[in-house]
């Protein structure tokens, strides 16, 4: 824990915020302050508000009313430049990088050295801008090679490089975006170690995460956001997670869930891989899933895993194995052949990989099922929008609006609940999830559990692949391990510990 400062002036005040979106409140009388060296975290829902007021802090949208104050002064950001020269900076969950370009390119990517070339042109000065970039590198000790792309290093290094670039710019202020999405446990802890380095010099960190057991760790106190309006503010030492919690969402969150009545392991092998292999990813891997039954499968971030299930969906052609749907062998050279299989998929990256952002919930809801909406060969629009509202209603999706609102409006929990609600409408066999509660906040989180415990008490089979352990926990009864591309383990839920499956899936004997 780091220490902090409030009894002093406050280096950051946002007063009596609003913000509104097509007359839906999205920022109702919201009022945080920020004191220099301290980490507040950040908390709430999806939809809770908290990116509309880190993008007001920023610039990039502008508040309806309200008034920000910085080390005392009033303050107006009209856009991110003029947040950036008051020594504030973003660092988001999806990084802004060139990946095709050096660390040093990255960082210096506005400022690059120049030297005199020919008459009246001018080159850069690459051995400066290496020792510029080195110099930076030096602020936080780190042995990162300024010459490597930035495309080759651990995404743990690349969001160091974002927090370097804000240093460089005299950062008071830095915002973390879910910085540990993506991490392995032991870059999670180097990452804490730079944020503890940083609040020991003066910066102050505003940490969001729906990872709560993070917050215990790195945090000095809390603001919680729910349905736009400041909930509470409290010291992190003062509060339990089960009571951060219930005041994120307004109701009290099972901290574990029910185990499955129906495990499906007397029931048909609905879906069934034999050795399937993909040189340089995953070699040799079977499993089987069986109707009624959630199975997942757990390994660190790089272990092949996703690239297992892009081939089972058809999205990479695997070198050798096998598909089996129903005891049948399938070739799946495609999406089009694992849906036409009856398997349905949930990418990790749903924005980019699943959803059509620029339309409506209901055409993202349909898309994969159009040819059931058809009536003598014309397109029934009634029967779209009666089936999209069935699942808007079934799922509980939220949205502000209805349903021709853009997707791009919603949460990202309510925008995992719409690809779900497209592989239901499809009426698939088989669901395959990967990360299915990635940047989902803790109450979406649990309805997503609910629904994917539903779904398979109804006969679905689904398989899972997640780095999060306690989702694994929390939801699969019976748990794979996978480590450089092999399945190293079978668990089931209710006689494994979290050190079990953390040893196997780092290559450990168990």
């Amino acid at each position: 824990m780091m220490a902090e400062n409030t009894s002093a002036a406050p280096l950051l005040e946002m007063r009596h915020i609003h913000k509104s979106f097509f007359g839906v409140k999205v920022l109702d009388d919201v009022s945080v302050s920020l004191h220099k060296g301290e980490v507040l975290a950040l908390l709430g829902e999806n939809g809770a508000g908290k990116s509309t007021l880190i993008k007001i802090l920023n610039g990039d949208y502008t508040m309806d009313s309200g008034e920000i104050y910085l080390n005392g002064q009033h303050v107006q950001f009209h856009e991110p430049r003029d947040a950036e020269a008051h020594g504030i900076r973003m660092i988001y969950q999806e990084l802004h990088y060139a990946p095709d370009l050096s660390v040093t390119e990255n960082l210096l990517l506005s400022e690059l050295p120049r030297g005199r070339g020919f008459p009246g042109r001018y080159i850069i000065d690459w051995r400066q801008a290496r020792e510029i970039a080195q110099s930076r590198l030096k602020l936080l000790d780190l042995a990162i090679d300024p010459d490597v792309h930035m495309r080759d290093l651990p995404v743990v290094e690349r969001q160091i490089v974002e927090i370097v670039k804000a240093l460089s710019a005299d950062a008071q202020i830095i915002v973390m975006d879910e910085p540990t999405a993506a991490l392995t446990p032991p870059e999670v802890e180097m990452l804490f170690g730079i944020i503890r380095n940083l609040c020991a010099q003066g910066v102050a960190i505003i940490y969001i995460s729906h990872r709560l057991d993070e917050i215990f760790e790195i945090a000095d106190r809390v603001t919680i956001l729910r349905d736009g309006q400041h909930v509470a503010t409290k010291r992190v030492d003062e509060v339990k997670l089960a009571s951060v919690v219930e005041l994120m969402v307004g109701r009290e969150i099972e901290a574990r869930r029910k185990t499955l009545a129906l495990t499906g392991q007397e029931s048909q092998v609905v879906l069934e891989v034999q050795n399937l292999t993909k040189l340089g990813a995953y070699e040799d891997v079977s499993l089987k899933v069986h109707a009624g039954e959630i199975v997942g499968v757990f390994g660190l971030i790089g272990s092949g895993q996703l690239s297992l299930t892009r081939s089972i969906f058809g999205a990479e052609r695997p070198d050798s194995g096998s598909i089996l749907v129903d005891g049948r062998e399938c070739t799946i050279r495609h999406p089009q052949d694992a849906r036409n299989a009856g398997i349905g998929f949930v990418p990790v990256d749903r924005k980019v990989q699943s959803l059509i952002m620029g339309q409506s919930v209901r055409k993202n809801v349909t898309l994969s099922n159009w040819q059931r909406l058809a009536r003598m060969g014309f397109f029934q629009q009634r029967i779209e929008k009666d089936h999209t509202r069935h699942w808007v209603d079934s799922l509980g999706i939220r949205m502000a609006g209805d349903m021709e609102v853009p997707i791009r409006f919603l949460s990202g929990g309510n925008q995992q609940k719409t690809v779900l609600a497209r592989w239901l409408e499809a009426n698939v066999r088989v669901l395959i999830l990967n990360e299915p509660t990635w940047g989902v906040d803790v109450g979406a989180r649990s309805d997503i559990y609910d629904q994917l415990e539903a779904l398979a008490q109804s006969g679905l089979a689904i398989l899972i692949v997640s780095s999060d352990i306690q989702e694994i926990m929390s939801v699969c009864p019976r748990i794979l391990t996978i480590y450089r591309g092999r399945i190293t383990a079978e668990f089931h839920r209710e006689s494994v510990s979290k050190d079990e499956l953390l040893a196997a899936a780092a290559g450990e004997a168990v």
